[in-house]
């Protein structure tokens, strides 16, 4: 029978727990706010401006993407506002009225305003029951094929794997475990780099954002240890040391294993990669391949990589995969001339056509890393 007394006790500690649980389990979305952005500007400049020389640059931006008070229509700012310095036909520093000007711009206003449009179908949870899914995955703005190529080949092969990989902590930060056995401790995430990396929204949770973090915090981790002095001087936030890579050191990063390559192309027999991709494909080992020759078919992106993720041994295809998750149709018969019907990423290549379009294939090999 229950007692008044346990009924209290009861009632107290659901009050007590209940609104705890319920954030780590189901965050939620902040309210974007209404207000103009020069009175954003206004509010924030000086806070931004960490130097306090009425001039922002970058590693003050990635100052305050890092920022966890600056979240909704700060943050579509602030993240709009680095994509724009960040750009080469752009300053990449500016002073406070020159940001006033900018921020009463119908063009910039607009990107901002799309922005948060997007922030507001972001789902907050680290997985939603069908994650991981390459239906809905989506680069996004970072040079980083290389790494969600490699992601996604892991993710083809064993969802269960990226699941495991991460680990919420009840601070609301994440460990990641690497298959090599690096183990990376990741702050929650910002609304800023929830819009800054891979592309997130409604279909998936925020799982590619979490490894992107993590890896960019690998990737500084080692600059400074190379004596990278600018990599000492940026800012805090890892994300945008992303751009630019090697989809091998990725393979082996998940794997634990070494990684070796096959040029393609020149002495490279078509034979000799149908042997290749019919060991690999059927020991169920990662396989990336790059494109970094002449203009490739339509649809085909040159200095890009992108995911193998099967062979048919019999008909010779390959089954490759496009981080950027898109769609494409060929104006005229399917192949080299014309490009390959692609659906949500997923294309088929002719294994004659494969070996000439594209130029090498990263595997992931038997041999251990060595600890």
């Amino acid at each position: 029978m229950c007692t008044l007394r346990t009924t209290a006790l009861a009632a107290l500690l659901l009050t007590s727990w209940s609104p705890i649980l319920l954030a780590q389990n189901k965050p939620t979305h902040p309210k974007t706010s209404n207000e103009s952005l020069t009175k954003v500007v206004e509010r924030r400049f000086a806070q931004w401006d960490r130097d306090h020389n009425e001039v922002l640059d970058l590693v003050e931006v990635d100052h305050a993407i890092a920022d966890h008070s600056v979240h909704g229509r700060q943050a579509a700012l602030v993240v709009s506002l680095r994509y724009r310095m960040a750009n080469k036909d752009h300053p990449s520093k500016l002073t406070h009225q020159q940001l006033i000007k900018l921020v009463e711009e119908h063009d910039f206003i607009k990107t901002v305003e799309h922005t948060i449009q997007h922030l507001e179908t972001i789902d907050r949870e680290l997985f939603l029951p069908t994650d991981p899914d390459l239906a809905t995955f989506n680069q996004g703005r970072l040079n980083d094929c290389y790494l969600l190529s490699a992601i996604a080949a892991q993710a083809h092969r064993s969802p269960k794997s990226i699941r495991e990989m991460i680990h919420p902590e009840v601070t609301g930060g994440f460990q990641v475990v690497y298959g090599d056995g690096q183990k990376i401790a990741v702050s929650p995430l910002t609304d800023s780099e929830l819009l800054l990396g891979a592309k997130l929204d409604n279909r998936h949770g925020s799982w590619l954002a979490v490894l992107e973090k993590s890896y960019g915090i690998i990737r500084k981790r080692d600059r400074i240890k190379k004596g990278d002095h600018e990599a000492v001087a940026a800012s805090t936030e890892p994300i945008e040391t992303l751009n630019y890579g090697n989809s091998g050191a990725i393979i082996s990063l998940l794997t634990g294993h070494h990684v070796e390559t096959l040029k393609l192309g020149g002495s490279s027999h078509p034979d000799k990669v149908h042997d290749l991709l019919a060991e690999m494909t059927q020991k169920k080992r990662l396989l990336c391949v790059g494109k970094n020759k002449d203009k490739g078919p339509p649809g085909i992106v040159n200095g890009h990589a992108y995911a193998i993720l099967g062979y048919d041994t019999q008909g010779r295809h390959v089954h490759v995969f496009n981080p950027w998750g898109n769609n494409f149709t060929p104006k005229g018969p399917a192949g080299k001339d014309h490009g390959y019907v692609t659906k949500n990423g997923v294309f088929v290549v002719p294994l004659d056509q494969f070996h000439s379009v594209f130029s090498s294939v990263e595997y992931e090999t038997d041999r251990r890393l060595a600890k």
